[in-house]
């Protein structure tokens, strides 16, 4: 569905009105071209960067304390499928420690040990953590090409083990989409190509090793580990008991 105006299609605070704008008019770079892409789109219903920035944009306004909790479950969620499997999740994730937390939506990095930047869909930071996560609803991820050597999901983990690193923080990826990890593989061919690479990193370190050159492989199997899976479904009831 196509809305006749994009304040339709997002939830917006209020005062948040040109932050809004400034989002939507980004441009991004697309096989040498600049583009607007998220203006493009931004009165489809099937936008993911609507249901990111209406996600997203309210968590970061809430107060610390309500950060934290939604935080915490949002980890417990992506993490889960340790704890099916009767592992422990790999670390407590609290954030109540932590002294500040920023959110971000849409914001660029660049990895200098590779030469590459990435625009990343949601981005937290801490003191010691950072979260990188790659938001679909629909869409696919993209694979290698000229222009890009890796898939998009390993070229987001190089970019964000290279910041991290540089940062001294533990980094983290979690992958959102519309249904759990092994449901997703019960869908089309398509579709099934983020759950199937997803774990093809995240259950096989050994494979992000021509990926990741340069990083240890002690390294590469922790950031196996902190690979994550979660739902939006999951992320809009931790939001609606927190707001």
């Amino acid at each position: 569905m196509n809305y006749t105006n994009h304040e339709r299609n997002h939830a917006i605070l209020p005062g948040r009105e040109q932050e809004l704008f400034e989002f939507l008019n980004a441009s991004i770079v697309c096989n040498g071209k600049a583009e607007q892409h998220k203006l493009k789109y931004a009165n489809n219903s099937n936008s993911e960067d609507a249901l990111t920035w209406s996600c997203f944009d309210r968590l970061r306004n809430l107060p610390k304390e309500k950060i934290e909790v939604a935080l915490e479950e949002i980890f417990e969620d992506a993490f889960g499928d340790f704890k099916e499997i009767n592992q422990p999740v790999p670390v407590p994730f609290s954030f109540a420690d932590e002294q500040s937390i920023e959110i971000s939506i849409g914001k660029n990095f660049t990895a200098k040990s590779v030469k590459e930047s990435t625009e990343v869909d949601i981005c937290i930071e801490t003191n010691d953590k950072l979260v990188f996560f790659e938001a679909k609803l629909y869409s696919k991820i993209s694979e290698a090409n000229e222009k890009h050597k890796h898939d998009q999901i390993a070229r987001k983990l190089h970019i964000g083990i290279d910041v991290a690193n540089a940062s001294n923080r533990e980094f983290y990826f979690i992958f959102l989409d519309i249904a759990p990890c092994k449901e997703i593989l019960k869908y089309g061919e398509k579709k099934q190509m983020n759950a199937r690479r997803f774990l093809y990193y995240r259950n096989h370190p050994e494979n992000l090793v021509k990926q990741l050159k340069g990083v240890p492989f002690s390294q590469i199997e922790e950031i196996s580990k902190n690979m994550g899976w979660l739902t939006w479904a999951s992320l809009y009831k931790t939001l609606l008991r927190v707001i």
